[in-house]
């Protein structure tokens, strides 16, 4: 019995499947192979899986974990091909390491990397915007709606491209157990506080981080 850490990305072909379906998509893939999943204990057994941070619906991704337990000693690179051939398009594994213990700890990431498309005919100054010593927002939380400084957990912004009609961002923000920020929230702010129209969000996250570095592979 193993436990793997799989980097997997997430295009636009599959990026409307939610969380739930994507577990569930995930189980029936591995049973179509040799592959066997190592299951709880208890009275309702179920495979050992744990993705770190489940992506939103409508959004495409490059570098997600999930954390897998198998019935097996498999080889990384046979993980790999076994499940690259079965995944439906649009996912993909890109990476595989056989953990040991608690050698490896998804909770740890703390960090995200979005690149944001929206549409817009306006313009704003981004180092205008960062100056802000608080940026007040209504942000969901599990208590309900309510307004946060999400300021400090915005750790880079930048115009990566502008047309006509939209505009292009990267952001660092917040991403994991500890605080959480959506790049809707910050473009939320960008319209309160920069006065900007902004329309159609398209939203692809391309790492996830612990501290400044890319958390595994």
């Amino acid at each position: 019995m193993s436990n793997y850490i799989l980097k997997f990305s997430r295009d636009e072909r599959v990026k409307y499947i939610s969380h739930l379906d994507f577990v569930r998509l995930f189980h029936r893939t591995v049973r179509r192979t040799d592959l066997q999943f190592m299951f709880s204990q208890g009275f309702n057994p179920h495979p050992i899986m744990t993705v770190a941070q489940p992506l939103s619906v409508g959004v495409t991704a490059d570098g997600e974990y999930m954390k897998v337990g198998f019935d097996g000693d498999y080889s990384e690179e046979k993980i790999k091909d076994t499940l690259n051939k079965n995944l439906p398009l649009g996912y993909e594994i890109k990476a595989v390491k056989q953990v040991f213990a608690k050698e490896i700890d998804l909770t740890k990431i703390d960090r995200a990397i979005y690149t944001v498309e929206v549409e817009t005919k306006d313009d704003f100054d981004i180092n205008s915007f960062m100056e802000n010593k608080e940026l007040i927002v209504p942000k969901k939380t599990k208590s309900g709606i309510k307004d946060s400084d999400i300021r400090p957990h915005i750790f880079e912004l930048e115009k990566v491209d502008k047309t006509d009609n939209s505009i292009i961002l990267k952001m660092t923000v917040s991403a994991g157990s500890q605080y959480n920020l959506k790049p809707e929230t910050v473009i939320e702010a960008i319209k309160k506080y920069e006065g900007a129209d902004m329309g159609f969000i398209k939203i692809h996250r391309n790492a996830l981080l612990q501290g400044n570095k890319d958390f595994l592979l």
